[in-house]
């Protein structure tokens, strides 16, 4: 068979290629969603899968993953992990998940979603607060944050969704702001009736925000992206 100059060439320069950098690079998608779970919740995504799957229906080329973390409140089946330990150790897993799978997919448009305590560890990851925060390449590659019944809510945020007037029982402090990423890019949903992110008695309304608000996140995050 003959070869042209210019096809070998083209040849020359594919064999160069590393061939698991290639396929890396071909199996990323446009968009990544990690969610995280709520406390006790067995592994996986707990409620804030009913929002990922509404992403992934949205994007079908999309892939996610959970947040490994211990997702514990000092049960004696966490071996009594207190809840702070839980999220910190659960901050650090967004910040390392998220980190390296952007150093694997440059171009993926990510998607954070976090329930309860896994949105507080995704509210850490991205505003600070328990020692690991997302800097850089990995940080503007997280096109959307979702929090729900995050309780690390505080009112008055720009970002805040729901009836709730009053802070969660880990509360960021008054006069808080997010920092480093950009308020734009999150939601933090909340009622008055949570006795977790908010002041309220009804344990039962802490579970309802992917069905009253889904159809509303769903919307903000496709605002957000361009995939």
């Amino acid at each position: 068979m003959k070869v042209t100059a210019a096809a070998a060439f083209s040849l020359v320069g594919f064999a160069a290629a590393n061939p698991v950098d290639l396929a890396e690079r071909q199996s990323c998608p446009k968009v990544y969603i990690f969610g995280a779970r709520e406390t006790t919740a067995p592994a996986g995504y707990g409620t804030a899968g009913g929002l990922v799957n509404q992403v992934k229906a949205a994007y079908s080329s999309s892939g996610a993953e959970a947040i490994v973390y211990p997702a514990c409140g000092g049960q004696s089946s966490c071996g009594g992990a207190s809840y702070d330990s839980s999220a910190t150790q659960g901050t650090a897993a967004v910040v390392k998940a998220v980190t390296a799978y952007n150093q694997k997919c440059p171009d993926t448009q990510i998607v954070l979603i976090g329930y309860s305590q896994g949105g507080q560890i995704m509210d850490n990851a991205l505003c600070g607060g328990a020692g690991s925060t997302l800097t850089g390449n990995a940080l503007n590659a997280v096109k959307v944050g979702i929090f729900m019944g995050d309780p690390h809510y505080r009112s008055g945020q720009p970002y805040n969704v729901g009836t709730c007037t009053a802070s969660g029982f880990a509360a960021r402090p008054a006069g808080y702001s997010c920092s480093p990423a950009s308020t734009s890019i999150l939601k933090s949903y909340c009622d008055s009736t949570d006795p977790y992110c908010c002041n309220g008695n009804d344990a039962n309304s802490h579970q309802q925000y992917v069905n009253k608000y889904g159809s509303q996140a769903l919307a903000f995050i496709k605002s957000k992206l361009t995939a």
